[in-house]
């Protein structure tokens, strides 16, 4: 006997999947109205600018005009500058933190040698940016590496596996990476080769990053010599069995053997030793004339036209003219808005 099963599946899919459609009608008119009344008060806004106009296009006019006189006529404008430096990470830092000294400088009242350098260069302030090139993200994150054979620690352990050159970028900071480009504003007539000469002696004998610098260069060289004795000792062992070789074997033939990649014996072992010690010679040595050279200019100091639209001084005050106009207007409806208020409740 059959019994028939009444089928209320489909029935209960269409109804969920019609409700589903309708919350997602009534989410798209909700967002629709809400944005309607955003627009709704610009639109107030900009009704209430149009019933001020004479203030809103007196005070763009004053604005224009001032920032026109400060470009043009005004003695002594400031002139853009743009210089890009290499250097350590321990210079970056305190060049980040003079910039920001530069910005605060009316606070500092005792004599400090970075502000009196900034007042006698006419320096008025530094803007300073990281150019971030994959090719430094890559050295540093080998850098650190490099850096564990200097603590003697073993360079394929889980930290150096599982650590990816994406996740070391996102927690590099503007001062880890080697290349750092400085927009300056200069008011005065210095010519440019003295400010780029102030700024350089300034950082490079800075107690700082002179002090981490020698202890650098201290280890490096320590290190380099070891590399250079080590690759010596190689030498001279190789040179020694090649002579008992050649006093021990027939006239005429040569026993030791350059190319062994095939070959399971000593002068194979010690000619890879060679190879890795040279690598890493060469690795200390380019670290050595880096860090010799302290601060160093990439791109010597030249002035450059302010291409940012808020450095205009014509934009930037008719911008101000047009902010203080609408400020006005707005004062102008709250106080009228007061007045009512007061009329309907004293």
């Amino acid at each position: 006997m059959n019994q028939e099963i009444p089928n209320n599946t489909n029935t209960n899919e269409e109804v969920d999947l019609i409700r589903l459609m309708d919350y997602f009608k009534n989410g798209i008119k909700s967002i629709f109205k809400k944005v309607w009344k955003l627009i709704e008060v610009f639109l107030h806004f900009v009704v209430l600018l149009k019933k001020s106009w004479p203030i809103v296009i007196g005070l763009i006019i004053v604005g224009a005009a001032y920032g026109f006189y400060v470009k043009y006529l005004v003695t002594n404008e400031t002139e853009s500058y743009e210089m890009i430096v290499s250097s350590n990470p321990i210079s970056n830092i305190e060049l980040y933190a003079f910039s920001s000294e530069i910005v605060n400088r009316d606070l500092f009242t005792q004599k400090n040698e970075g502000i009196d350098l900034v007042k006698k260069l006419g320096i008025k302030s530094i803007k300073v940016e990281p150019i971030e090139r994959e090719s430094d993200v890559v050295n540093s994150y080998f850098e650190q590496i490099e850096g564990a054979i200097f603590r003697s620690d073993q360079t394929d352990t889980l930290y150096y596996q599982t650590s990816e050159i994406g996740n070391f970028k996102g927690k590099m900071s503007d001062e880890d990476y080697p290349i750092q480009r400085l927009k300056i504003k200069v008011k005065g007539d210095v010519p440019p080769a003295q400010i780029q000469e102030g700024l350089l002696n300034y950082f490079n004998n800075l107690p700082g990053p002179k002090r981490e610098q020698e202890n650098k260069l201290a280890v490096l060289k320590s290190y380099e010599n070891n590399l250079k004795r080590n690759v010596d000792n190689i030498d001279s062992i190789l040179l020694s069995r090649a002579a008992l070789n050649n006093n021990s074997g027939p006239s005429g033939t040569e026993q030791l053997l350059v190319n062994t990649a095939s070959r399971g014996n000593v002068e194979a072992d010690l000619l890879r030793y060679a190879e890795s010690f040279s690598r890493k010679l060469y690795g200390t040595q380019k670290k050595i004339s880096e860090y010799q050279k302290g601060m160093n200019v990439v791109s010597n100091l030249r002035m450059i036209d302010d291409t940012e639209i808020y450095e205009n001084p014509i934009i930037k005050y008719t911008v101000i003219g047009f902010l203080l106009a609408a400020t006005i207007v707005l004062l102008i409806q709250f106080n009228n808005y007061l007045s009512r208020f007061q009329k309907e409740k004293y």
